[in-house]
């Protein structure tokens, strides 16, 4: 089955990720703060520590690598189906699958925010339980460096850097099967 081309503009995407960034991102990275300034919380029991920034390194490059490639394969299925381009509960509550769940479904959830159809969300939503195991598998003090870390490589594979590479990668076995 032929490939098709599926572009997008900068212009386009700047359009989402400005209404992204004032309405999901800065209100969500902001909220860990105002909690733990207002109940006087340390920001490590948020995951906000960078105790091991070397063990977080060390477990993001490879775990960012997958991400990213399953991230890829994922936004080309989704694109070829739609034929478009897709552009501290842990502490507190002591039980830490609950903690996971709930926030993959808070994770998921968030992604529908923007009217993704219900494949992008479910991808999202795995995402997301990968990143929460990531986050619960650290030795104390746990950080959010590494899933941070392999959020932004999933993100690379699934909207930009991903779709440009396969765009370039099948654009030169076109060109070794013209010749």
């Amino acid at each position: 089955m032929a490939a098709g081309v599926y572009r997008t503009t900068i212009a386009a995407s700047w359009r989402w990720m400005r209404l992204d960034l004032l309405l999901r991102l800065l209100p969500l990275a902001l909220a860990p703060l105002l909690v733990a300034w207002l109940t006087r919380t340390p920001l490590d029991a948020f995951g906000l520590s960078v105790a091991h920034p070397l063990r977080d390194l060390l477990v993001a490059a490879p775990l960012g690598l997958a991400g990213f490639a399953v991230a890829t394969a994922f936004a080309e299925y989704l694109a070829r189906r739609s034929r478009r381009c897709q552009g501290g509960l842990l502490r507190w509550w002591n039980a830490p699958v609950l903690a996971v769940l709930v926030s993959t479904a808070v994770f998921g959830g968030y992604h529908f925010l923007d009217r993704w159809g219900w494949r992008p969300v479910i991808g999202a939503t795995a995402a997301g339980l990968a990143l929460g195991l990531i986050y619960l598998w650290q030795p104390s003090p746990a950080s959010l460096l590494s899933p941070v870390l392999v959020h932004a490589a999933i993100t690379c594979g699934f909207l930009s850097v991903g779709p440009f590479l396969l765009f370039q990668w099948r654009r030169a076995r076109r060109g070794r099967e013209a010749a």
